[in-house]
């Protein structure tokens, strides 16, 4: 059963958000779920909807539909396409105010990666509304392509970094991992997984044995942000699988948790799962 069928993307119609894009159609059409792009600007207003990535050419160009296919075709995929625009100073606010009357299960986010000056000078969107929101969210960061051809729409996950910590207890990200290979159809994986606590209790995890599949463990120490970052460029990592919690000391507010501190720094994408005792699950 999937674990996400409403899943929302924010956009900001820039050429740096077409990968993010892209892995929010393709996951879309496998699940048949709905999606939602969503725009706020501060000056313009509701005018239309043309100046939103459109689905139709890249479902073309990947070879899903036909060349001059309508709308009708896209929802006889399964797939409902909703857009939203707002008007306002406060793009994040905007965001989660539409996400609180409207929830999803899972965000699509385009992300850059910003140190020093041009972090405090620019306004982050994604993390905040990741944070906000309390849904699963996948990190795109520009300039990579992901595990998601958008030239030809193609997945490609083979290696999946995964770590784990007893608290938040990390078994949710081996499932939803697991469950992401299966919907993407991946046929060979290397799952890595990392135990980033001092006598960590290995038998306490559990991983679904599939033909193709093999699951490496290993354990860190050390600053676990640093170690995530390291182990997922050494191995060449298609996708880093995380949990993620809320901010519990003062030192994680000044220098943000250990999963902001992924964001930054990642070169694949990232998909946090926040930590609560259950996630809902849509029937189909």
């Amino acid at each position: 059963m999937p674990s996400f069928r409403r899943i929302f993307h924010p956009t900001d119609f820039s050429a740096a958000d077409s990968a993010a894009f892209a892995h929010a159609v393709k996951l879309a059409c496998l699940v048949q779920g709905e999606l939602t792009m969503m725009h706020v600007d501060h000056t313009v207003g509701r005018q239309g909807f043309e100046d939103f990535p459109r689905i139709r050419p890249l479902l073309a160009r990947w070879g899903v539909l036909p060349e001059g296919s309508s709308k009708e075709d896209v929802a006889r995929l399964g797939v409902q396409i909703k857009r939203v625009r707002a008007v306002s100073d406060d793009t994040t606010g905007a965001m989660l105010q539409h996400l609180t009357s409207h929830p999803t299960e899972l965000l699509v986010l385009s992300t850059h990666q910003r140190e020093g000056l041009a972090r405090l000078t620019h306004h982050a969107v994604a993390e905040p509304v990741a944070r906000g929101s309390h849904a699963m969210a996948l990190f795109v960061p520009a300039g990579v392509e992901g595990f998601v051809s958008a030239e030809t729409g193609r997945p490609n996950l083979t290696r999946v970094l995964i770590p784990l910590t007893h608290k938040p207890n990390s078994q949710q990200a081996i499932d939803h991992a697991a469950h992401l290979a299966s919907t993407l159809d991946s046929k060979h994986v290397l799952f890595e997984l990392i135990h980033l606590e001092k006598d960590a209790d290995l038998q306490k995890f559990t991983h679904p044995e599939r033909p193709g599949w093999s699951w490496n463990t290993l354990v860190a120490t050390g600053d676990p942000a640093e170690w995530i970052l390291a182990a997922g460029a050494d191995f060449d990592v298609d996708l880093i699988v995380m949990m993620t919690e809320r901010h519990t000391s003062l030192f994680d507010l000044l220098r943000g948790s250990t999963t902001e501190r992924v964001v930054r720094g990642i070169r694949c994408p990232l998909l946090t799962i926040p930590a609560r005792p259950e996630l809902p699950v849509l029937a189909p």
